[in-house]
């Protein structure tokens, strides 16, 4: 999956001279905590409700809420917003953006094609990716094996399943490095029930390290 099938693409921008008082106000007025500074189109910074914040007066200011208003209003988004900006493209894969907001410790990643900005992935989207990987959004339930090493492992087990007469919603295959770099399989079913498919894993010789049943 590609960054530019979950980016949001309807965003709230600003431009470099847009006051910071109305700044914060549109992060409040839209439930955001962050947003793009642009120049007709092209991306020249980013701004969060942290940076506000972080170039607000002191908590323990003796400036009224009108005289810390007054400063928010004469101060611009070009003074106070991030310019050292990571972004991709809507051609980047989800696990490489996720890698990135991993590693860079940001929040979001802005959208762009030839600097233009064309859209923004938040830490919210990609989790939201996984939810639908996982097929969360499904009546189902999940098990999770320990697998055996053989290369043939997981056509093995969507045998077992299919026997069963049960459907895959979702396999992903992993280390646990708690135990020893072993591998395990994450499996999620349609069904509320897998005790017969518990028995037929465990026949076949597969340990089931967890299962639980979604409401």
């Amino acid at each position: 999956m590609f960054v530019g099938r979950r980016m949001t693409r309807n965003l709230i921008t600003v431009a470099p001279d847009t006051s910071i008082l109305k700044v914060k106000n549109l992060l409040k007025e839209y439930n955001i905590d962050q947003v793009p500074v642009v120049e007709g189109k092209k991306l020249v910074g980013i701004i969060t409700d942290k940076d506000i914040r972080d170039n607000s007066a002191s908590p323990a200011s003796t400036l009224s809420v009108h005289e810390l208003n007054y400063l928010l209003s004469e101060m611009k988004a070009r003074e106070i917003m991030t310019k050292k900006l990571y972004t991709v493209s809507p051609g980047t894969t989800i696990e490489e953006a996720t890698k990135l907001i991993n590693e860079k410790r940001v929040n979001s990643l802005p959208v762009v094609v030839h600097d233009e900005l064309v859209g923004i992935i938040t830490t919210c989207d990609l989790l939201n990716v996984l939810l639908d990987f996982m097929g969360m959004d499904t009546p189902s339930s999940r098990v999770e094996l320990t697998l055996s090493g053989d290369m043939g492992d997981i056509a093995k087990i969507a045998g077992i399943i299919n026997k069963q007469g049960l459907t895959i919603m979702s396999i992903v295959s992993t280390t646990s490095r708690e135990k020893g770099d072993t591998r395990i399989a994450v499996i999620r079913v349609n069904t509320d029930d897998i005790t017969e498919l518990s028995k037929a894993f465990e026949e076949a010789g597969y340990r089931l390290t967890m299962e639980y049943k979604v409401e």
